[in-house]
């Protein structure tokens, strides 16, 4: 098995939420929450949730428009953003390594 060096939870448009640093690769790969469960053993009520608050991110993502995309309550993306960070917490705890959490709301580091 490949060794874990880090994890960096951030939603982005269109593409999966996390980037896995792994053994002597300097380039970050893309990971669903799916994918680093069935790599790394990420409990599966986790990588759920992980999966739900990705969704609700691409769910406010406007195709048409994509500088109109966002949340368009600020109470909203606050309470997805704590989310969030609980989220990256829970991941540094269930894979014991350094989790790197990145919104527009800022950067938290959490773990190893």
């Amino acid at each position: 098995m490949v060794e874990l060096v880090s994890v960096r939870l951030a939603a982005e448009w269109t593409t999966d939420p996390l980037w896995v640093s792994k053994g002597d690769d300097p380039i970050p790969a893309n990971y669903s929450a799916q994918r680093l469960r069935s790599d790394f053993g990420v409990p599966a009520e986790l990588a759920s949730a992980i999966d739900a608050w990705d969704a609700e991110f691409q769910s406010v993502y406007n195709r048409d428009d994509p500088a109109e995309s966002g949340f368009t309550d600020e109470s909203v993306a606050d309470a997805w953003d704590e989310r969030g960070q609980r989220l990256a917490e829970a991941l540094a705890g269930a894979l014991g390594v350094r989790v790197e959490f990145h919104t527009a709301a800022g950067d938290r580091v959490f773990g190893g």
